[in-house]
C-alpha cells in the first residue's frame, strides 16, 4: 500500500436492515495530508461512509484498511489517538466550561476513567484552545457561545484528541455565511500548517471547489468519481450528479460554479 494512503474500502456495502441496500460496492481510497470532501445529493450515502470511518457502523460486506491494517481489528482507543470525528448533531451540558469539553478529547490517552490530567493532557488542550483560537473564552460555559464559536469548540476538542486525522460531517450546517468560511479557513490551515488529513461532509459545491484538494462524488449509494477537485467537478459530472446546469468559471483565478 502507498505510503500517501489512509484509508481504502474495497467493495464495501452496507445496509440499515437487510432488504436496504444503502452502500453498492464503494471503492475508494483517501489520501494522507490532504483536503478531501464528500459530496453529493441527499441520501446518496455520504454520512454513511462517515459513520463507517468513523467506527459507528461496520460493513455489511467488504473491507475498510486504516494505513493497510484491518480497521475492525483497530481497538477504539488506540483508533482514537489517530483519528478525531465532529459529527453533524453534538449534544452537551449547557454548564460545562470550554476547558473542560475540550479536555474530554484527552481520555484515549488516560489509562483510568478518573485519571488526573496530566501536564501533556493540559499541554495539548492549551495547544487546542490557540489554534482555534478559543482561549479566550475557555472559561465560559458552553451555553453562552454563538454557533461559530461551538463549532471552534467542537474542532478544539478534536485537536485535543489528535493532530494526525480529522472527519467532519457538515460542519458548516446552519452556520452564517461568515461563520461558515471562517470554519472553513480554519480548517485549511489545519492541514496547512499541522499537515492534518482532513476528511470533510460538504453541501456546497463552491466551498468545495475552494477548500478540498480531492473529491469524492457520490451517487445512490455508489462513488460516481473520485480525485483532484478540479478533475472531478465538472459541468457534466454535476449534471449526471445533481440534475442541474452550471458553468465552471475562472474568476480572478479562482475556480467557481455558477448554476443556471
Amino acid at each position: 500500500m502507498p505510503d500517501d494512503t489512509l484509508f481504502t474500502l474495497s467493495g464495501v456495502t452496507f445496509g440499515y436492515e437487510k432488504t436496504t441496500q444503502v452502500l453498492r460496492g464503494i471503492d475508494l481510497t483517501i489520501p494522507k495530508g490532504k483536503i478531501t470532501a464528500l459530496i453529493g445529493p441527499n441520501g446518496c450515502g455520504k454520512t454513511t461512509v462517515f459513520a463507517l470511518l468513523t467506527k459507528i457502523y461496520k460493513p455489511r460486506t467488504g473491507s475498510i484498511l486504516f494505513e493497510g491494517k484491518d480497521l475492525a481489528q483497530i481497538g477504539r482507543r488506540e483508533y482514537a489517538r489517530r483519528v478525531a470525528a465532529v459529527h453533524q448533531y453534538n449534544t452537551v451540558p449547557d454548564d460545562l466550561t470550554v476547558r473542560r469539553l475540550v479536555s474530554m478529547g484527552r481520555t484515549a490517552y488516560q489509562s483510568e476513567v478518573f485519571s488526573r490530567a496530566s501536564q501533556e493532557d493540559r499541554d495539548a488542550v492549551d495547544r487546542a484552545l490557540a489554534l482555534t483560537h478559543t482561549e479566550a473564552f475557555a472559561e465560559r460555559e458552553v451555553k453562552e457561545l454563538s454557533g461559530g464559536q461551538m463549532q471552534r469548540v467542537w474542532l478544539a476538542l478534536a485537536l485535543a484528541q489528535t493532530h494526525e486525522t480529522l472527519l467532519l460531517d457538515e460542519i458548516t450546517t446552519y452556520l452564517d455565511v461568515h461563520y461558515q468560511y471562517e470554519i472553513l479557513d480554519l480548517i485549511r490551515s489545519l492541514n496547512r500548517e499541522c499537515g492534518t488529513t482532513v476528511l470533510m461532509v460538504l453541501h456546497d459545491i463552491n466551498q468545495t471547489m475552494r477548500y478540498a484538494d480531492n473529491v469524492v462524488m457520490m451517487k445512490e449509494g455508489a462513488v460516481l468519481a473520485a480525485g483532484e477537485t478540479q478533475s472531478v467537478i465538472t459541468q457534466e459530472l454535476l449534471q449526471q450528479t445533481y440534475g442541474i446546469r452550471a458553468e465552471i468559471a475562472d474568476v480572478q483565478g479562482k475556480k467557481i460554479c455558477i448554476f443556471d
